[in-house]
């Protein structure tokens, strides 16, 4: 139940509207008949609109050759999408396995950050030149050769193939680039070689390694360039902390579960990708044809929502007497009800039976039956305030009330009725009432107004007359 505050004001009482939904629903519901017409309408429109707007593309060269182009475009797009995304998988993938391949094979990745060796190694190249000062011509001096031989020599494949093969942890030259490093500083003649490990043992059978290599290459490079000699400067052995290389090691790791993730979020991508229809051309017989009945159904369905809501907006502002709770914002009963005789449709009779059915108003009385039971059912109030007379006040037609005045008074019950008329439009309804102090008030539903039972009520009040009810016309 929706509350719509309103002042209305009875006896200086003031009082509330309420908006029935039930009622609401049932009113809609009733109108289904116009909802239906109104929505082959508006169905037939939508696809009339459909037929004119794709034929003048068909009977158009420019417009057809334009939605052509538009369309190869799309399905390109569209084939491109799934071929880059498939491309994306598959480079993701051997990124992913290069990096666990890296991870499982890589010396860096089994040593311990907190137990770091570093070993070190400085060679110093003697070339044994000397400046004799008592001769013109001097010899030429050999270190920047001897130091770049052995240099080159150092970080040569070959170098690295020898290190390796003697080397069982490391099996490729890119693992053994990351623990040892060259350096050669050809100004002070000296070659400086450093390298890492996980151990102790592991360093110093690299360096062996290196100082074997390095001395057979010693005696290539004297009898090549000529006579010199080398000694070791210094050479370490230690250990230290790296939080550097900690960090790196994490990364590794969480590189692999970022493919991974990578790999999922795009296979995600190409699913929805392969659900997605094939783009098809947009023009077309076939196409005409399938957008039409496309548009009749939107058209159609959407005139059903629409005209749905309009009917729903109508009952709401309009500002009528509805359901017999309004009359409680008047503190006045409802003592009868008289239907009309409605000639319904023979379009779906059942359908409106259902529709009283499911509401509960599946029990229909003639306009007659409708009479005669309001008469007998105010016979009996009229009667506990021994009056003989009946008189009515409405808010409806003159001869729709004279018509069920009428009706009223063929019942046979010592009850007279006799309708005043309308205080709001007949000048005589004051004249028709004097000798009368009790009235009642007949009203047609969904049609009199709060604003004209307000007056009415007022004019009755102003007259001295008391109101013992209302008989509601449907």
């Amino acid at each position: 139940m929706v509350t719509r505050p309103e002042a209305i004001m009875n006896n200086n009482v003031a009082n509330e509207w309420e908006l029935d939904l039930k009622d609401l629903l049932y009113w809609v519901l009733n109108r289904w008949r116009k909802i239906l017409v109104g929505a082959i309408v508006i169905a037939f429109l939508a696809g009339l609109y459909s037929v004119y707007s794709n034929l003048s593309v068909l009977l158009n060269d420019d417009k057809l050759a334009e939605r052509q182009d538009k369309y190869e475009i799309e399905l390109a797009d569209f084939e491109a999408t799934g071929e880059r995304l498939k491309i994306r998988i598959n480079n993701l993938r051997e990124l992913s396995e290069h990096q666990q391949e890296y991870n499982e094979k890589s010396i860096l990745m089994t040593i311990d950050p907190m137990d770091k060796w570093i070993g070190n190694l400085q060679i110093y190249i003697d070339s044994k030149y000397q400046i004799n000062p008592n001769i013109s011509y001097q010899n030429i001096d050999m270190t920047n050769r001897l130091v770049s031989a052995y240099a080159s020599y150092l970080q040569s494949g070959e170098f690295y193939q020898e290190i390796i093969s003697q080397t069982p942890q490391i099996d490729e030259i890119r693992f053994l680039t990351e623990v040892l490093s060259i350096k050669a500083e050809p100004s002070s003649a000296t070659i400086t070689i450093n390298c890492v490990g996980a151990s102790e043992s592991d360093v110093k059978q690299l360096l062996e390694s290196v100082k074997a290599k390095f001395t057979e290459q010693f005696r290539i490079v004297r009898s090549a360039i000529g006579d010199h000699s080398y000694d070791v400067l210094t050479e370490s052995v230690y250990s230290t902390i790296d939080l550097y290389l900690e960090q790196t090691q994490k990364n590794n790791l969480e590189a692999i579960a970022q493919y991974a993730n990578d790999i999922g979020e795009t296979n995600n991508e190409l699913t929805e990708w392969e659900r997605k229809v094939v783009p098809k051309p947009k023009y077309g017989v076939w196409y005409t044809v399938k957008q039409t009945v496309k548009f009749i159904i939107l058209g159609g369905a959407s005139g059903i929502v629409f005209l749905c809501m309009w009917f729903v907006v109508k009952y709401a502002i309009n500002n009528t007497i509805k359901t017999d709770d309004d009359w409680r914002a008047f503190q006045l009963p409802v003592l009868a009800h008289i239907t009309r005789d409605v000639v319904k449709s023979k379009f779906l009779p059942g359908l409106d039976r259902l529709i009283d059915r499911l509401f509960g108003r599946n029990r229909k009385l003639t306009m007659d039956q409708s009479c005669v039971l309001s008469a007998q059912s105010l016979h009996a109030v009229l009667k506990e305030r021994d009056l003989t007379t009946g008189n009515f006040v409405g808010c409806i037609a003159d001869d729709q009330a004279e018509t069920l005045v009428l009706k009223m008074n063929t019942v046979g019950t010592d009850i007279s009725y006799r309708y005043a008329g309308d205080a709001l439009t007949d000048p005589e309804t004051a004249r028709n009432l004097e000798g009368a102090k009790e009235v009642l008030i007949i009203c047609e539903r969904y049609v009199t107004s709060y604003s004209e039972i307000n007056q009415l009520l007022t004019l009755l009040k102003a007259w001295g007359k008391d109101v013992l009810g209302v008989v509601v016309v449907e």
